[in-house]
C-alpha cells in the first residue's frame, strides 16, 4: 500500500456541517476579538459527542478474520514479525516488508514510488489501522492484509522472488517456529518435497517460472501454497498487534468531554496524559479552527471519519496524472484482479466458511464510480509520511490541500478508461489563512513513536542482527 493520501471528499458533508450551529456562528462574528478566542472553545454538548467518535477512546476492537484462524495468535504474530523483517527471503537478500513499510516513519517509506528490488508503481501507505478495513492496497485488489502480504514476494519490483524460493527459504530459516504455528512437517517427506522444487517456479513470475510451476505435480503445487498462505497468515498476526499510540488530537477530545462532565456535574473521566490540563491549553486557536474547518467548511470529515480517520471506501479526487499513458485504473482494476486472486477469502487456502465472506460474495465489479478510485488513506500522522497521495504528486499538506480548494476533473481517455470517471469535487474556497488552520490541525494527528512496543520493531536493528 503507498503513500498516506489527503482525501477529503465533500459529498456527504451536510449533516456535519451542522456542528457549528449558525446562532452560534452570528455570536462570533459580533464578538470582540478577546471574546472570539475564547469563544472558539465553546462546544454545545452535542457537538462533543460527534467529535468523541473520532477519538482513539472509541476505537472498537479488531474485527474478526474469518479467513485466517490464528489471526490472533501469539506464536503467529512472532513469527510473523520476523518474516516481516527478514531481508533474506527476498531475490537480492536487500527487501523485507519493512523496506517499504519502516517502523520509524509510521510504517510508511517516505518515497514517492517505493522502491524494493525496482521502482514499484504506487506509493506505500502505512499499515497502521490497516487491519480494520476490508480491502488491501490502493486499488483494493486484495481482501486481507494476509493474501496482501503476499502480493510484493512475486512482484519483479519487490521481493523478485518465486513462491516455491519463498517457501523453500522460509522453511530453513524457521522450520521449528513454522511447526508450532501450523503444526508439524512430515520431516520424511519434508526433503523430497524441497528437492522436487525445481526453482525458481511461480505461477504468476515469467515464462520460465511459470512452466517449472507448472510441471510440478499438482499435490506439490497445493502443498507449496499452503506453506505460503501460512506465511501471509503469520505477517497478518503481526500486522494486527501494531497498535496506535494516541495523539494529542485524543486528549483534547477527552478533555472536552471531562469538561463537559464538569459543567454537567458529572464524574469526569481524564485520561493519564493531559489529566491536569485543559482542552484550551492542549489545542491553540488556529488548531481549533481547523478541527471546525475539518467538520464544517472544508468536508474533510465525510471521508476522513472515525477514529481512524478514513471510511476506508473508494473514491476518485482528481489527483494529478504523472504519466498520460497510463492513467490511475484504481478500484475498476482492483475487483479484476481481486476476481482472479487465489488467495481470497473464498479460496482454498482460506479459514472461513464461505458464508462468512460477504465482502467477496457482494463484490461491486462495474460502474463508472470504480474508475480511478483509491482507497481513502488513515489521516493518522498524516504530517509525518509525506509525499501524499498515491504516486507522491504533492510534497506538503499545503499542495494537497490546494489541491482540493481548486481541484481539477480527473484525466479521461477513452481508449484507456471504460468510462468517464465519477468525479464530485466541488472548490472549498478556503483563504490562505484557513488553509494554515486546516494545516495545523493536521498537525494534531500525530502519535508519538512507540520506542518500548516491541510489536513496533524500533530496535529492528539489533533484531536483524540477533537473527
Amino acid at each position: 500500500m503507498k503513500k498516506t493520501l489527503l482525501h477529503i471528499c465533500f459529498a456527504f458533508a451536510s449533516a456535519l456541517s451542522a456542528l457549528v450551529p449558525a446562532a452560534y456562528a452570528q455570536a462570533q462574528e459580533q464578538a470582540q476579538p478577546q471574546d472570539k478566542q475564547a469563544g472558539i472553545y465553546t462546544f454545545t454538548g452535542a457537538d462533543i459527542e460527534f467529535l468523541a467518535q473520532f477519538s482513539l477512546s472509541r476505537l472498537k476492537p479488531l474485527p474478526p478474520a474469518a479467513s485466517n484462524r490464528l489471526a490472533d495468535d501469539l506464536r503467529a504474530a512472532q513469527l510473523g514479525k520476523k518474516l516481516f523483517f527478514d531481508e533474506s527471503l527476498s531475490r537480492n537478500k536487500q527487501v523485507s516488508c519493512r523496506t517499504c513499510h519502516q517502523p520509524e516513519l509510521y510504517f510508511t517509506d517516505g518515497k514517492k514510488v517505493s522502491l524494493g528490488v525496482g521502482l514499484t508503481f504506487r506509493g506505500s501507505p502505512t499499515l497502521l489501522g490497516a487491519a480494520y478495513s476490508p480491502w488491501q492496497f490502493w486499488d483494493g485488489r486484495k481482501d486481507s492484509l494476509w493474501s496482501q502480504a503476499l502480493g510484493p514476494v512475486e512482484d519483479s519490483h519487490e521481493f523478485n522472488t518465486s513462491r516455491g524460493e519463498y517457501v523453500r527459504a522460509l522453511l530453513r530459516a524457521y522450520p521449528a517456529l513454522y511447526q508450532e504455528v501450523f503444526g508439524p512437517l512430515d520431516e520424511e517427506t519434508l526433503p523430497q518435497k524441497l528437492a522436487q522444487l525445481t526453482l525458481p517456479a511461480s505461477p504468476l513470475g515469467n515464462e520460465a517460472q511459470i512452466k517449472r510451476w507448472q510441471a510440478l505435480p499438482e499435490a506439490l503445487q497445493t502443498w507449496v501454497n499452503r506453506v505460503f498462505s501460512n506465511a501471509g497468515k503469520a505477517i497478518m498476526a503481526y500486522e494486527r498487534r501494531l497498535q496506535l499510540p494516541r495523539a494529542r488530537f485524543d486528549y483534547f477530545i477527552d478533555a472536552l468531554v471531562a469538561e463537559d462532565d464538569l459543567n454537567q456535574e458529572a464524574k469526569p473521566v481524564l485520561p493519564a496524559w493531559g489529566a491536569d490540563k485543559t482542552a484550551a491549553q492542549l489545542f491553540s486557536p488556529s488548531e481549533v479552527r481547523g478541527l471546525r474547518l475539518f467538520v464544517g467548511k472544508g468536508n474533510c470529515a465525510s471521508c476522513h471519519n472515525g477514529p481512524l480517520f478514513t471510511n476506508y471506501e473508494f473514491h476518485n479526487i482528481g489527483a494529478p496524472e504523472p504519466l498520460d499513458n497510463r492513467v490511475e485504473l484504481g478500484r475498476y482494476q482492483g475487483v479484476k484482479l481481486l476476481a482472479q486472486d487465489e488467495f481470497t477469502c473464498l479460496s482454498a487456502f482460506s479459514d472461513a466458511d464461505k458464508g462468512a465472506c460477504d465482502e467477496m460474495r457482494f463484490l461491486k465489479v462495474s460502474g463508472p464510480e470504480l474508475v480511478g478510485a483509491l482507497k481513502t488513506p488513515t489521516l493518522r500522522n498524516i504530517a509525518k509520511t509525506a509525499p501524499y497521495m498515491q504516486f507522491g504528486q504533492f510534497a506538503s499538506l499545503k499542495e494537497v490541500i490546494g489541491h482540493y480548494n481548486q481541484p481539477s476533473p480527473p484525466v479521461y481517455n477513452r481508449q484507456l478508461h471504460p468510462n468517464r470517471p465519477h468525479f464530485d469535487i466541488l472548490p472549498l474556497k478556503l483563504t490562505e489563512e484557513e488553509i494554515a488552520d486546516l494545516q495545523a490541525f493536521l498537525q494534531t494527528l500525530t502519535s508519538p513513536l512507540p520506542k518500548e512496543d516491541p510489536w513496533w520493531g524500533l530496535e529492528i536493528q539489533q533484531f536483524t542482527q540477533a537473527h
